[in-house]
């Protein structure tokens, strides 16, 4: 986990690079999630790759088949007025 990381989740055996924040209820498991990424609440994140500057929705899930890596690219908007 690196420098200005905000962790509201379940994280484990995963690499969080620079400023992630991970919502309530979140788990990622075996993951890696690059530099400034969003992760909202009750997200499940497994065997993964988040592209960094993403933002990842609410209510989501990502799971990679059994024995293979999922690359995770979503542009989300991140602020809602």
């Amino acid at each position: 986990m690196s420098s200005g990381c905000i962790i509201n989740g379940s994280i484990e055996n995963s690499i969080l690079f620079k400023e992630v924040y991970v919502g309530n209820n979140v788990t990622i498991k075996n993951s890696i999630i690059l530099n400034d990424v969003y992760i909202g609440d009750n997200t499940h994140i497994e065997n993964c790759i988040v592209e960094s500057r993403d933002t990842i929705r609410a209510n989501t899930t990502h799971i990679a088949e059994p024995g293979q890596i999922k690359i995770v690219v979503e542009k989300n908007e991140r602020y809602v007025i």
